[in-house]
Formats: structure tokens, C-alpha cells, sequence
């Protein structure tokens, strides 16, 4: 059986995946549909938000200085000339002695120049008693009080929440330009079934398509190719072939190792690194084959190690886009360690501290679903005290 010629350190490993990520594609989509979408460009306002100054508040629009003389008994009377709803405008001016009611969202009317809350207010027919002092610009938003026109609104690389596409629309967007990743998924093993039929004695289902798609949607990545192929050098090496035509990149599980049914680390040429000292998922490959490619371990929990690790790193170089979320936290426990390599310790969080699953092996997925995210420990300590700041990164979610 061939071995491994040497483990190269994780740090070192993936300083090279991420000198061959490719610069992502773009693609127009529709502002409806770009729910977690990665923007291909810097974005800036076309028109000031709001487009004019508007009430902030049901109320009245006066002049300010009319309520100056508001004491505690003694209210200040103006005259009614008219009164507008959200979305209508005013043809008649405010001057010193007139009001206009005014509901939230309209268009300040002209000649008003701050809004008495209802609240503060008493109405007998076309005669408004204002019980209250206000400021000039109170209770209203102003023109481009919430962005002015070519105000840069979101970043190149920034993803796009319901939040952001509220704001996108209300300045008037109907699409934007997105980052697209095209990504190949070749899931190998003659053991591999999509489901579970009678006779299938020593045969189990496929969990690394699903798991990988999820991954890969998560990660905001369009899976462009995907087969389930055996192991049978030509079927993966033309799943390869097919699959680099219509991807940016590739992902193959299973025969990274070198084992005698391994084929696909026989198969793949131009190896960028081959192993790498890390615990699970030591065999994972990489190499270019027109375009890169990630030989990933046939064992789900090897394979999700190896995502984590690698994958997201060079698909967050790609959108120059961040995917996950990592803390810094006190470590509840001790756990040990083997020096020289990276162990990926799948954790959760109780009480504002890290705990660590207690459950191994490349094949245990509750290890995985259990857990809230990871700890990477270091290659040159033997552990991880109780008590230890440590860096955690939450899975998604």
C-alpha cells in the first residue's frame, strides 16, 4: 500500500489553496430572488432616501416658532387649512396662525417646519390648540436623511439580507449584479446507493451529496455538476473532465486515500499537496485540473472537517466575502492533543464557554449535528487547558 510522502502543515496547506482561487463570475438577478446573494460591485444610492422631507409622526405641521408661546394652561390656537394622508401632498402652504394635520410618511407641506405629535394637540372643527413647544425639524425626516444620492450604500462582497433588500428597494433597484461560484460535486464508491434497497447487504446511502449541496448553498456557491460515480478509473476521470467544463471548481469524495480501491489519488495529476496534518480528514488532496480541484475523504465527518478548513477559506477569497462567525471564548474543559498536527474539536457553547463534543471518528455524524461549531487546536501544544481563551467558529446555521 502507498503512503503519504509527508503531511503538510494545515497553515501551509491552505496558503496554497488560496493562491489558485478563481475570480468569481457575475450574473444579473432580480432583487426578489438575491436572498443571500454576494453583490458583485460597490453599490451607491441613485436617488436621496427619503426622496423628501416627511412627517416622522401623525400630528400637525406648523411653523415652529408659532408653539413658543405654549405654557403650562395655556395653549396656543392655530387655524386647520388642511389635512393630508401618506402618499398625498398638500396644495395649500403653512404660515404663521395655520396648520395642517399631517399623517407619518407624507410630504411636509410647504411653509411647516416641525410636526406637534396628536398626542400633544386638541381639534374643535377648524381650530387646533397646540399644548406643546417643538423645536424647528422636529418630527420630521429630511431629504437624504437616510442616504443621499451616490451615497455608497453597500460594499462589493456584502450579502444580501431581507434588510438590505428593503433598502434596495426603496431606493429603487429591480436587480443587481451577483457574484456567482459554479461548483462541481463527484461523489465516489461502489458502496454508494441513493436509497436503501432489499439485498443491499453491505451497502450504505449516500449522506456526502446532500451534505456537501447543503454546504455549498450555505456558502452562497451554485452547484453546477453533480455524480455519483463507482470506482471505476474512466467514469471518475470523465465526471472529472465533465465537470470542470461547467465549474469553477470541483469537489470529489471518497479514494483520496491510498488504499488499493482508492483511485481517484492515482487518477488526479498536478497535486498542489497531497495530506495534510490534521485530524479528521488527513488524506484530503488538492490539485489543478483545469481547474482546482478538492479530493475530499469519503467519511462525511472527514469530508465536513475538510470544507470547513479549505472550502469555505477559498470561497470567502473568491466573493472577498466573510461566512462565518468566530468568537473568542473561555474553553470549559481539557482536552488533549497529538503535537504536530491540527485537530478540529467539534464543540457547543454553554453558559458563554466551550465545551467539546465527546464523540470521534471521521463516520460518527452526531458528532457534527450535536455540535454548535469548532475549536482548530494548535500543531505545537499537546491540549487544551480549562480555562484557555480559544478562537470558535460556529457552524452555519
Amino acid at each position: 500500500m502507498r503512503k503519504f510522502k509527508s503531511l503538510v502543515p494545515y497553515d501551509e496547506a491552505l496558503e496554497k489553496v488560496l493562491e489558485y482561487v478563481p475570480p468569481p463570475g457575475t450574473k444579473t438577478i432580480l432583487l426578489e430572488d438575491a436572498m443571500d446573494v454576494v453583490i458583485a460591485g460597490d453599490i451607491y444610492a441613485p436617488v436621496d432616501s427619503p426622496p423628501f422631507d416627511r412627517s416622522a409622526m401623525d400630528g400637525y405641521a406648523v411653523v415652529a416658532e408659532d408653539t413658543y408661546l405654549v405654557a403650562e394652561d395655556s395653549p396656543v390656537t392655530l387655524t386647520l387649512i388642511d389635512s393630508i394622508n401618506a402618499g398625498e401632498v398638500s396644495r395649500h402652504k403653512v404660515s404663521s396662525g395655520t396648520t395642517i394635520n399631517i399623517m407619518t410618511g407624507a410630504k411636509m407641506p410647504d411653509g411647516a417646519s416641525a410636526v406637534v405629535m396628536q398626542e400633544f394637540a386638541a381639534r374643535h372643527e377648524d381650530l387646533v390648540d397646540i399644548c406643546k413647544k417643538v423645536a424647528p425639524n422636529t418630527h420630521i425626516s429630511n431629504r437624504g436623511e437616510d442616504y443621499c444620492k451616490d451615497d455608497l450604500v453597500l460594499k462589493e462582497g456584502a450579502t444580501i439580507t431581507p434588510q438590505a433588500m428593503a433598502l434596495l428597494k426603496s431606493l429603487g433597484f429591480r436587480n443587481i449584479e451577483a457574484k456567482v461560484l459554479r461548483v462541481g460535486i463527484i461523489v465516489t464508491g461502489d458502496e454508494l446507493l441513493q436509497e436503501h434497497r432489499e439485498g443491499d447487504l453491505g451497502k450504505i446511502i449516500d449522506s456526502n451529496s446532500i451534505m456537501l449541496k447543503g454546504l455549498l448553498q450555505k456558502a452562497r456557491c451554485t452547484i453546477s455538476y453533480h455524480a455519483l460515480v463507482p470506482d471505476k478509473s474512466d467514469e471518475i476521470s470523465k465526471a472529472v473532465s465533465d465537470a470542470s467544463i461547467v465549474s469553477d471548481f470541483v469537489l470529489i469524495t471518497g479514494g483520496s486515500s491510498f488504499g488499493e480501491k482508492d483511485l481517484v489519488s492515482g487518477m488526479l495529476c498536478n497535486y498542489i499537496f497531497h495530506g495534510v496534518g490534521i485530524k479528521p480528514g488527513k488524506p484530503i488532496g488538492f490539485a489543478m485540473m483545469g481547474v482546482p480541484v478538492f479530493s475530499l475523504s469519503g467519511y462525511p465527518v472527514a469530508a465536513f472537517t475538510q470544507f470547513y478548513l479549505f472550502v469555505i477559506p477559498f470561497i470567502e477569497k473568491a466573493f472577498g466575502s466573510k461566512l462565518l462567525t468566530t468568537v473568542t471564548l473561555p474553553f470549559g474543559d481539557a482536552i488533549a492533543s497529538s503535537l504536530g498536527r491540527r485537530e478540529f474539536v467539534r464543540c457547543i457553547v454553554r453558559e458563554n464557554s466551550v465545551l467539546p463534543v465527546r464523540l470521534s471518528g471521521s463516520s460518527m455524524l452526531s458528532s457534527v449535528t450535536k455540535a454548535d461549531g469548532f475549536v482548530l487546536t494548535d500543531s505545537f501544544s499537546e491540549g487544551i487547558n480549562s480555562g484557555d481563551d480559544v478562537a470558535f467558529t460556529y457552524f452555519f446555521r
